[in-house]
């Protein structure tokens, strides 16, 4: 490959384009709200509108022209480099020898003209590679991989044949998108909705807005029904567009994923970057036996949940052979675990209690309709502390560490205790009266294996243990 500075494919202008235009896509929503709405519905109103979209695209385009003009990339036989900016300019250099991995991008654009968004990962990379390359066709990515391969063979080289593999069959596809139950995918809208509605509504709008919010109990309850089946409709649709074409191979010492609907991504993972599998059994999964698996992967931390999913819907018991065959390095059993002294009983189930009791107590307040909430909500708590309760175990056996707790889901931990980042033996003044304490074992920033309120003689002896076996 020329060590001489090349422009990305052409395509590579509409890319560039197309992300000017969602970056701009709220502020654009606005001038054209209230530029061109602002003055009434009517047919200047909407020409108005017309010419500001029109203005925008034509920005997004000139700006996606320079963006691609000034943007050069180049391989030597020290590395990868990237120079792009006109006033500000940026040139990004990756040694051959430190890139773990080649990942692939196409969304549908870049499938219309045939080319592929390239991310050059390293050992510290995030949710992007150290290095993308927005427009490239076929040849040009396999060209790359060969090169890279040269180098590191266990790590990037195109195995003909993975060692194994698992796919989401489209009729579990169905299923996982149905009970994938991520309700947090309402909150942005909400939020959204706030901030147009205080950009359009002037003083006297708002008023009529705010008459127009229920004012019964019955019809709040009726309001947060539809917000949840919205919310229900949305995760649907979104674990589609994710986890359609799900695919998880092993090949040597790396798992390679494929997904996505629309965007069709394609990642590899070195197996010595994963650091733990969470086994995660949804409100939903959960009474039918269901479960997601989950990894925390040395540099994916900023990673979207969908882009730790190691596969999206698998039965729980499955989960043993599925790790044995694709990810034996963390595979143990989910069961057989340590329960907890009867005595932390009341620890689990007096804070859920507590934060019921003072809700419904302040509905009541509010609206003197809340009686009935206060009723249901406090059996319902503490029915959740019970089930929290039952559900916390521990397991450290041949130095892997399993660990259960209950929080919207059940989620069952697995993994090596030397891979931890930390581990944390504490103890509050309350639980120095029941003689219980806590552990917590942080295997990234965003997975950690916390046993609550173990008994303190057991806590400090596991705390020991898991220092011990790293040593």
């Amino acid at each position: 490959m020329s060590p001489e500075p090349r422009r990305l494919h052409r395509a590579g202008i509409l890319v560039y384009a197309l992300a000017t235009l969602r970056e701009a896509a709220i502020p654009l929503l606005a001038v054209f709200v209230v530029g061109g709405l602002g003055g009434g519905f009517d047919e200047r109103a909407l020409l108005r509108g017309a010419g500001f979209a029109v203005a925008g695209t034509v920005f997004a385009s000139i700006a996606g022209y320079v963006r691609w003009r000034t943007t050069t990339w180049w391989v030597t036989g020290e590395g990868i480099h990237r120079r792009s900016g006109v006033v500000s300019i940026k040139e990004t250099d990756v040694p051959l020898g430190r890139i773990q991995s080649l990942d692939v991008e196409q969304g549908p654009l870049q499938r219309l003209f045939g080319v592929h968004s390239l991310h050059v990962q390293t050992g510290g990379g995030g949710a992007k590679g150290e290095i993308v390359l927005e427009a490239l066709d076929l040849e040009q990515v396999r060209e790359l991989r060969a090169l890279v391969a040269a180098g590191r063979p266990a790590e990037v080289a195109d195995a003909p044949e993975p060692d194994a593999e698992r796919r989401l069959s489209r009729p579990a596809l169905l299923v996982a998108a149905l009970t994938a139950g991520q309700l947090g995918v309402l909150l942005p809208v909400l939020a959204a909705a706030g901030q147009l509605s205080q950009s359009l509504f002037d003083e006297r709008r708002g008023e009529e807005a705010i008459g127009l919010l229920p004012d019964a109990a019955g019809e709040w309850v009726l309001a947060g029904a539809v917000l949840l089946a919205l919310a229900w409709v949305l995760s649907t649709l979104g674990s589609v567009v994710a986890f359609a074409g799900f695919t998880v191979s092993r090949e040597g010492e790396r798992l390679r994923i494929r997904r996505g609907l629309l965007a069709h991504r394609e990642a590899t993972v070195p197996v010595g970057r994963v650091r733990a599998v969470e086994v995660v059994e949804g409100v939903l999964r959960w009474p039918l036996g269901l479960a997601a698996l989950r990894m925390e992967v040395i540099g994916h931390a900023d990673e979207p949940t969908a882009a730790r999913m190691l596969f999206p819907l698998i039965a729980r018991r499955d989960v043993r052979a599925f790790l044995d065959e694709l990810l034996p390095e963390l595979a143990d059993d989910l069961d057989g675990l340590e329960p907890l002294p009867r005595r932390a009983h009341a620890r689990y189930v007096l804070p859920p209690v507590a934060v019921a009791a003072v809700a419904g107590a302040l509905l009541w307040a509010l609206t003197g309709a809340g009686a009935w909430a206060l009723a249901l909500a406090v059996p319902a708590a503490a029915a959740y502390g019970t089930l929290a309760f039952r559900a916390a175990g521990w397991r450290l056996e041949g130095g892997r560490l399993v660990t259960r707790a209950l929080r919207l889901a059940r989620v069952t931990l697995l993994a090596p205790a030397a891979h931890r980042e930390s581990h944390t033996l504490s103890q509050t003044p309350l639980q120095r009266r029941g003689d219980l304490a806590d552990v917590r074992v942080a295997f990234g920033k965003q997975t950690a294996a916390s046993v609550r309120h173990l008994d303190a003689g057991t806590a400090a002896r596991l705390w020991e243990r898991i220092a011990a076996g790293t040593r």
